[in-house]
């Protein structure tokens, strides 16, 4: 077995090298481009139990339309500020090719529509915004 793991290891080491590449950081570089998306919400106080059971682990919502738009590690977060108001905090990783074809899609998905008329009037957009408030990336860690 071991030594079937040293051929295999060695093949591997062989095509890379063929295929022009050296060392591990040439074979990172052609790794694909995540776009990351961190965004923020204020939530009504009086639908914070209502839109933790919509969103609950028993309820597929639209898990599956995020997938199909290539929305991955998709997290939303509630927390407190110290004026009492109450915020969500998404993230999610885009993996796709052409994000505003997938977002369009996404949006005129019969399923979708009816997910935001049940979520839309239990938020508060910020101010200047429409719907959630896309943040700027200053770090990731990878």
């Amino acid at each position: 077995m071991k030594n079937r793991n040293i051929l295999l290891y060695l093949a591997a080491l062989i095509l890379a090298i063929s295929f022009g590449c050296s060392t591990g950081e040439e074979i990172d570089s052609v790794k694909k481009e995540v776009k990351r998306v961190g965004m923020v919400i204020k939530i009504k106080s009086e639908c914070i139990e209502e839109y933790k059971a919509v969103h609950a682990d028993s309820n597929y919502g639209v898990r599956d339309l995020l997938i199909e738009a290539n929305m991955r590690n998709f997290s939303i977060f509630l927390h407190q500020l110290d004026d009492g108001s109450w915020y969500e905090f998404g993230y999610y990783e885009y993996t796709g090719d052409d994000f505003e074809a997938d977002m369009a899609k996404l949006d005129k998905h019969p399923r979708n529509i009816e997910w935001l008329k049940v979520c839309d009037p239990m938020q508060i957009p910020l101010e200047g915004y429409d719907s959630w408030a896309e943040m700027e990336q200053v770090y990731y860690n990878d």
